[in-house]
């Protein structure tokens, strides 16, 4: 299957009403940078405790279910940053099947999905891990837990950016028809 190479004519100007496809290519980095900050924060929050206990994230449910999340964003945006740059570059789609708008619109709804609940579970988390009282090593803790809002915060940014991926991939469904 051959594809046709987009034909570039330097001395003439882009269109300037389609930011479209630039929109969507910024939307899906943004989003994968969110996710990348946010895996590193969250791995290298350790507390060791008084009784040489090392504090991790994977001590906490709610904490494994959000990096678990983060891996499947960053993977489904990845796959995806190809076709938004070609899109940029020849201004139209890859692949225009409606198979393929199709899955990438359920895609965007279901990652959007999952990243506001990781989001909202993490969040949650900290927030009530936070008002427990600690008989030993209560500085410690809440210095790890201090730390979690950090993670929270970048997986919040990358659930509005997977929000706007997921308004746009709606929209290119609608074009698509």
């Amino acid at each position: 299957m051959e594809f046709e190479m987009p034909q570039y004519n330097f001395n003439e100007k882009p269109p300037s009403s389609s930011k479209l496809p630039l929109i969507i290519l910024v939307a899906r980095l943004i989003t994968i940078v969110c996710i990348v900050v946010s895996i590193i924060v969250l791995r290298s929050n350790k507390v060791t405790l008084d009784n040489r206990v090392k504090l991790e994230y994977d001590y906490y449910n709610s904490y494994r279910y959000m990096f678990a999340v983060m891996v499947a964003g960053i993977i489904y945006n990845t796959l995806y940053i190809p076709f938004a740059v070609y899109y940029l570059i020849a201004k139209k789609h890859l692949i225009k099947h409606k198979s393929f708008h199709n899955f990438q619109f359920y895609g965007d709804k279901i990652t959007f999905g999952i990243i506001a609940t990781a989001a909202g579970a993490s969040l949650g988390a900290t927030v009530d891990l936070q008002k427990v009282v600690y008989t030993e090593n209560n500085s410690k803790i809440d210095d790890f837990l201090g730390l979690m809002y950090i993670p929270n915060a970048f997986l919040v940014a990358a659930f509005v950016s997977s929000g706007i991926s997921s308004v746009l991939s709606s929209l290119s469904l609608h074009k698509s028809e």
